[in-house]
């Protein structure tokens, strides 16, 4: 390919349109993993996902697939087009998002991360409206208690609880959630209803740490409006939030959760709060994506329609 100047602009025989075009087959062929199930998705034929790719290698001149007959892997020139060929992809399709709003229809894959008990408890049961209303949107989860490095693991955008610490990230505050402390009526029976801060001396936790080694255990309470540590004991600590909560249903120990897991629970009487007047502060739930991309049509739109989802499920 022969690039011509003109004054400062470097404009090149293959046109921009065919250049961006090949950066969007090329990402449909990494996401469904084949040259057929790119061309079935886009309604083309095979034969145009092929040469477009082939002509893709040859005007970059390095090989960005290993093809086998029973799968393709990316080299690791692949892996790094790829990253940047969204960037670009995304960042036009955002750019027409801004005037045409609702109207561009978002499509591919989403790649969100998110603890398991906001995906469980909030994302998932509304999802079906927000995959009804953009049919060719794939949403993938990683649905995990474990603290997400969004871009080692290929995320679009990650949810959090707590105050990111991540210069590396844009973070953006959704809202704040509210935290209560809790125990089993077993846990009670046993140990007693403390009725102040001094009272929790004589108790014991369930410690949970989002990655082993554990840190020092601790519940935080808000004593005359400012945040309290109070170091407790305990005999068992987890790792993940259904465990967590199993352990205070358990009888194991108190524990200091976001409300909307445990509503349900407080209201059978499963679980009962304790401490209301020190309730722990809340936490801020944030969603972050990296800093070096634009923010994608895909991503504005699922932050919209996930703010939308809090505000009316009232967490």
């Amino acid at each position: 390919m022969r690039a011509v100047l003109t004054g400062d602009v470097e404009i090149y025989e293959q046109s921009g349109m065919d250049r961006f075009r090949q950066m969007q087959l090329f990402i449909a062929v990494m996401e469904t993993g084949s040259f057929t199930r790119a061309a079935e998705a886009l309604s083309i034929p095979r034969s145009t996902v092929s040469t477009s790719i082939q002509a893709l290698e040859d005007r970059l001149q390095c090989q960005l697939l290993h093809r086998t007959t029973r799968k393709i892997v990316p080299t690791s020139d692949g892996i790094a087009f790829l990253q940047a060929a969204r960037d670009i992809v995304d960042a036009v399709t955002g750019a027409e998002q801004m005037f045409t709003g609702d109207q561009v229809q978002i499509s591919g894959r989403l790649r969100v991360g998110m603890p398991s008990r906001i995906a469980r408890k909030i994302v998932i049961p509304a999802l079906p409206a927000f995959l009804a209303r953009h049919p060719e949107l794939s949403v993938e989860f990683s649905a995990s208690d474990q603290l997400t490095d969004l871009v080692a693991g290929g995320m679009d955008c990650v949810l959090r609880v707590g105050v990111p610490n991540t210069p590396e990230l844009i973070a953006r505050k959704l809202q704040d959630i509210p935290f209560v402390t809790c125990a089993s009526p077993a846990y009670l029976g046993r140990y007693g209803r403390p009725a102040d801060l001094r009272d929790l001396s004589s108790h014991v936790l369930v410690n949970y740490t989002p990655q082993f080694p554990a840190t020092e255990s601790v519940l935080t309470f808000c004593d005359n409006g400012k945040p309290r540590d109070i170091p407790m004991q305990g005999s068992v600590t987890v790792d993940g939030a259904e465990a967590y909560l199993a352990a205070a249903l358990a009888g194991l120990g108190l524990i200091q959760v976001p409300l909307f897991d445990v509503r349900d629970l407080l209201e059978t009487g499963a679980l009962i709060e304790i401490l209301p007047d020190f309730a722990p502060p809340p936490e801020p739930l944030s969603f972050l994506y990296a800093r070096r991309r634009n923010l994608s049509a895909r991503v504005r739109v699922f932050q919209k329609w996930l703010e939308g989802v809090l505000r009316e499920g009232g967490v």
